[in-house]
């Protein structure tokens, strides 16, 4: 049976504060460029179509970031619940492997597997 330690959890719920950190202001940095949009669009077409362009491509590191910090989030929950480390789907521990890579995952191999 594998455990995940205190030192272990100390060090998980640092990174993740860490990344949370991170995400938002991330996600602020963003709504502040995208918060330029109000401006009129160049009457240029490429320069319209570069600014449009650029506005995708901000509204997709934007959702990106705010799923990543929902999963942030709900692991930090786990934590201070008592259940990091464990599968919502089966109860079973994640493996360490599987935690190291991916801290805020919530589900074991096997349950991802047969998602």
């Amino acid at each position: 049976m594998q455990t995940v330690t205190d030192d272990k959890l100390r060090n998980t719920r640092e990174w993740l504060l860490v990344r949370g950190a991170e995400l938002r202001d991330r996600l602020r940095r963003v709504q502040e460029d995208l918060g330029r949009q109000r401006e009129p669009l160049p009457k240029d077409a490429p320069d319209a179509a570069i600014v449009i362009e650029n506005d995708e491509i901000l509204a997709a590191i934007d959702k990106a970031a705010r799923s990543e910090l929902e999963h942030v989030n709900h692991a930090l929950e786990h934590l201070d619940a008592g259940m990091f480390g464990l599968c919502e789907i089966c109860g079973a521990e994640i493996e360490l492997d599987r935690l190291r890579v991916v801290p805020y995952t919530c589900r074991c191999r096997s349950c991802v597997r047969d998602a």
